[in-house]
């Protein structure tokens, strides 16, 4: 068993901590994403690293937005860190910390982790979708990781479900909430609030949510027919709530029924891990 220092690079806060090869988490923190430089949050990374060098570690991982090409170790795309882009970035990395670095895109090692650990445990294909401020997620194919030729496999968002309408417009956990709070004049509601109304006191977000619903369950079944996969695995603050992901279930459900010629409804499951939290 070895000991891995791990990193979750993300827009507003950047977590981090040790883990064993069996999955075992002995440390766990987190710092504010720095807004200035990649200098100043490497040499951050740098002293969390020299903290936690008592554990003996063996390397480090690195889980990262945007479009991230694992072999080359550099981050092509956009993201919400737009510093980390565009260079030999995992080199940066080895150089600084000299141990052996490994980085891979934020939604795929997410799916990696439920495929090893979760709810795709034991099961060949996988495929996990991300609710958030967009829809993303990852393939998980005959237990290989699909990164496609760009390392951009897994952008569902960029579906098209009406006319030129993504599945990330009508679908993320933002563009629900922007909708809802011009109908309940909520200002500070959010995904988890959202589903917790009442709908006999606003009738009118029974209307959105289907529609909602509906083209969620669209997407899913679109993403069925190209992978035919074991399960779907639903992350995404949302997704831990019960109200939720009961409603989602029902209404996939009531979907599949309607169609006369149709793929294998997939099961559906919400993610059983959470990326490191403090």
């Amino acid at each position: 068993m070895k000991n891995i220092i791990v990193f979750d690079l993300g827009g507003s806060s950047i977590k981090y901590g040790v883990i064993t090869t069996l999955g075992e988490i002995l440390f766990k923190g987190s710092f504010q994403t720095p807004k200035d430089s990649f200098e100043t949050l490497l040499n951050k990374m740098f002293e969390i690293f020299n903290l936690l060098k008592k554990f003996n570690p063996q390397g480090v991982s690195i889980s990262s937005p945007g479009a991230v090409n694992s072999s080359s170790g550099i981050i092509k795309g956009i993201s919400a860190i737009p510093y980390i882009h565009n260079f030999e970035i995992k080199k940066v990395f080895e150089e600084t910390f000299q141990l052996p670095v490994e980085i891979e895109n934020d939604g795929n090692c997410s799916a990696l982790a439920e495929f090893w650990l979760g709810s795709g445990k034991n099961l060949k294909n996988v495929i996990s979708v991300v609710l958030g401020s967009g829809i993303g997620g990852a393939v998980i194919q005959n237990e290989q990781l699909i990164n496609g030729k760009t390392f951009q496999s897994g952008e569902f968002g960029y579906m098209l479900l009406e006319e030129n309408k993504t599945w990330s417009s009508l679908c993320s956990t933002i563009s629900l909430v922007e909708q809802a709070k011009k109908i309940t004049k909520i200002n500070d509601l959010d995904g988890i609030k959202l589903f917790n109304l009442s709908l006999i006191e606003y009738p009118e977000l029974e209307t959105l949510l289907k529609k909602y619903y509906l083209n969620l369950s669209k997407g899913i079944y679109n993403l069925q027919c190209a992978f035919d996969s074991d399960v779907f695995i639903i992350s995404g603050g949302i997704s831990s709530n019960p109200i939720f992901f009961e409603n989602l279930t029902n209404h996939l459900n009531n979907f599949y029924n309607s169609l006369d010629d149709k793929v294998e409804i997939p099961l559906i499951k919400k993610a059983f891990l959470k990326m490191i939290q403090t």
